[in-house]
C-alpha cells in the first residue's frame, strides 16, 4: 500500500529510479567544463537539430567516465588542461579497475596530453609574437590611436595627460576622403566618448590639486618651487628649468600654475619613457590574450605564424638538454660507484693491517 505519494513506498524509497554515487566535484567540474565546450560533439545530430543543453552534455560526458574511464580519456582528454588532468589522474584513477581498463595506458595518455599541451602553449606564445610583429609592422592595431580606445584609462594616465594641444590634434585627425557618412559619423562619436572619458580624468585630477594651488603657505610663496618646474627624472644635468625658482619671486595663483604646468613644459625624456611603458603594456596584453574584441583563435590556430627556425632551434636545445641531463646522471652514477668501491678498500686495508701476522 502506498503513502499517498506516487513513487514511494510505504517505507519513504523511491521506485524507478537508482541514486547515483556522489563524484568528487573536481571530476564534475571536468564533465560541466566539456560541457561548456563549443567544439566537442557529444551526439551525432542532423544540421537541422536543436543544440543540445549542456546538463544534456554535461550527462554524456558522466555516463562515458562512468562507463569506461580509458575511453573517456581518449574522447575527451585532448580538451582537458593541465590542472584537469592532475584531477583525473588523482581521482579518476583508482580502484575499482574494470577489466577492460588499463592503467598503465592512462597513465600514458595522460603523459602525452600533457606534453602536447606543454607543446601548444610554446607554439601559441611564438604564433602570437609573430602576428604582434606583423600587426606592429603593417596594421593600425597597435596605432596609439586604437590602442587610446581599448585602454582609455591606461593611456591617459601614461601618455594622454602630458599631450599639448597640438598633439592632441594631430592625433585625434581623421582622413575624411573617400569615406562614408556613417564612417564619418562613427568616428565622431567614437571622439565624443573619447573625450568625455578623458575629459573627466582630467577634471578629477585638477579637483585635487587646485585646493593646494590657490591657497599656498607664506613659506610657498618664497621658497616653494612648483612640482611641473622642478627638475624631473630623466633629464639632463644641463637641461634649463622652464620657470623661475627665485626666492624673490611673487605670490603664485592659480592662473599662473596651470600656464606653468601645461604639456610644454613636461620633460621630453620622462614624456618617451611613459610612452614607451604604455606600448610595452599594451604588447603584453596582447600576448597573454587579455585584448577581449581580438580573435586569438585565428593567431593561435595558424601554423603559417610558425616561426620554423625557431622550432628547430627549440628542438635542438631540448634534444641537447636531455642529453646533457643523461650524461649528468651516468657521472653521478660512476661517481656513486667509484666512493662506494673506494669504502669498501679502505675498509678491507683497514681489517688486513690489524691481522696477527703484520703485527710486531
Amino acid at each position: 500500500m502506498t503513502t499517498g505519494v506516487e513513487g514511494e513506498t510505504d517505507g519513504g524509497e523511491a521506485q524507478g529510479s537508482v541514486q547515483k554515487p556522489e563524484l568528487p566535484p573536481e571530476l564534475m567540474e571536468i564533465f560541466k567544463s566539456l560541457a561548456e565546450n563549443n567544439k566537442i560533439i557529444f551526439k551525432s545530430q542532423q544540421i537541422d537539430d536543436p543544440e543540445l543543453p549542456i546538463l544534456e552534455k554535461q550527462q554524456i560526458a558522466r555516463e562515458s567516465f562512468e562507463k569506461n574511464r580509458e575511453n573517456f580519456l581518449i574522447r575527451f582528454g585532448g580538451y582537458l588542461n593541465v590542472r584537469q588532468l592532475t584531477s583525473f589522474e588523482d581521482l579518476g584513477i583508482r580502484e575499482p579497475i574494470k577489466p577492460d581498463e588499463n592503467v598503465e595506458e592512462m597513465c600514458l595518455l595522460l603523459e602525452d596530453f600533457r606534453r602536447k599541451l606543454s607543446t601548444r602553449s610554446v607554439s601559441i606564445k611564438n604564433r602570437r609574437y609573430q602576428a604582434m610583429q606583423q600587426l606592429l609592422e603593417k596594421g593600425e592595431y597597435f596605432s596609439e590611436h586604437e590602442m587610446m580606445l581599448r585602454a582609455p584609462d591606461l593611456y591617459q594616465e601614461l601618455v594622454g595627460q602630458y599631450l599639448t594641444e597640438a598633439e592632441k590634434k594631430a592625433r585625434d585627425s581623421y582622413d575624411v576622403k573617400n569615406t562614408s557618412f556613417s564612417g564619418i559619423l562613427m568616428n565622431s562619436l567614437e571622439k565624443q566618448q573619447r573625450d568625455e572619458l578623458l575629459e573627466g580624468s582630467k577634471q578629477e585630477e585638477i579637483e585635487e590639486e587646485l585646493p593646494e594651488a590657490t591657497a599656498p603657505t607664506p613659506s610657498a610663496v618664497d621658497f616653494e618651487v612648483p612640482a611641473a618646474c622642478q627638475k624631473q627624472w630623466g633629464g639632463f644635468d644641463d637641461e634649463p628649468i622652464a620657470c623661475s625658482t627665485s626666492k624673490n619671486s611673487t605670490a603664485v595663483n592659480a592662473s599662473r600654475i596651470a600656464k606653468i604646468s601645461t604639456p610644454e613644459y613636461y620633460n621630453p625624456g620622462e614624456r618617451a619613457l611613459l610612452r614607451n611603458e604604455f606600448l610595452s603594456m599594451m604588447k603584453e596584453r596582447f600576448l597573454s590574450g587579455e585584448d577581449k574584441d581580438f580573435d586569438y583563435t585565428a593567431v593561435d590556430d595558424n601554423a603559417q605564424l610558425d616561426d620554423l627556425k625557431q622550432i628547430e632551434q627549440d628542438e635542438e636545445d631540448a634534444y641537447f638538454e636531455d642529453s646533457d641531463d643523461e650524461e649528468e646522471l651516468d657521472e653521478r652514477a660512476d661517481e656513486k660507484e667509484d666512493a662506494s668501491s673506494e669504502d669498501e678498500l679502505d675498509i678491507y686495508m683497514r681489517h688486513l693491517s690489524k691481522h696477527h701476522s703484520l703485527q710486531n
